[in-house]
């Protein structure tokens, strides 16, 4: 590897966080091990060393890592990993195989999103169901076709359920549901797979959702999720198998 990340300042922290992380991930740096000392990795990324301790601090705020007095930077615990953070889904995206990542993905989604639609359904505000009536319209707008306009509905519409369910915590999976979402649209809107977009459940779901009928939100939302894994399923069949196992 070069001595010099050639990427502008800015992006320095994150790109040099990445690559750390994704050796963590990888198991070339293993649990309960010291990463390599300060001065190895300022020689090989060649970044200042305020740059470097603060990838350190973000990988540590993300539970991969940790500080021991006499030892330096540890790699944590996996239990400790904050799986659901938005980078963390990045990163891991590229170290296993898609199958993987999406199967786990779309397992937090089954465990979540009915419940969150039934949730919408009884504390959904005003504003926010106009929102989510937009959101509904502008992924009309494309007939059943994916578009980045329908694409960024079909993500708002997900995103606005989990902030109307009246549950921060809920509120706070934002970014694992969108990522889920974008993973998964990326391989259903390949055209060997020739998925259409699945309007007609996204509005039942809206339809029960504003009726305040939190068992047909839920019901709706399970329908929903059925026909994705469908077209997920049948996407393993009629896609080459593409491991995103990234240099670094």
């Amino acid at each position: 590897m070069s001595n010099t990340l050639r990427v502008p300042a800015k992006r320095l922290k994150g790109k040099v966080a990445e690559t750390i992380a994704l050796r963590i991930l990888r198991k070339d740096y293993p649990p309960s091990t010291p990463i390599p000392h300060e001065s190895d990795l300022l020689h090989e990324f060649g970044v200042s060393r305020t740059c470097l301790r603060e990838a350190l601090q973000m990988l540590s705020a993300k539970g991969l890592v940790y500080s021991r007095p006499r030892v330096g930077t540890v790699v944590n615990d996996p239990l400790q990993w904050n799986f659901l953070d938005g980078d963390m889904l990045r990163w891991r995206e590229k170290t296993v195989s898609r199958e993987v990542f999406l199967r786990d993905l779309f397992a937090v989604r089954r465990m979540v999103e009915p419940e969150t639609a039934a949730l919408a359904a009884q504390n959904i505000e005003a504003e926010m169901l106009a929102n989510l009536q937009q959101a509904v319209m502008s992924m009309a707008r494309g007939n059943g076709e994916r578009t980045d306009e329908t694409i960024q509905a079909d993500v708002d519409f997900h995103r606005l359920l989990l902030a109307a369910s009246g549950n921060p915590l809920l509120s706070g999976l934002g970014a694992t549901i969108e990522e889920a979402l974008r993973a998964s649209i990326a391989v259903t809107s390949h055209p060997q797979v020739g998925s259409r977009f699945a309007l007609d459940k996204h509005i039942e779901v809206f339809e029960a959702v504003r009726r305040g009928n939190a068992a047909a939100a839920r019901k709706a939302m399970v329908s929903l999720l059925d026909i994705t894994e469908e077209v997920l399923d049948r996407a393993s069949y009629s896609q080459p198998e593409t491991a995103a196992h990234a240099s670094g």
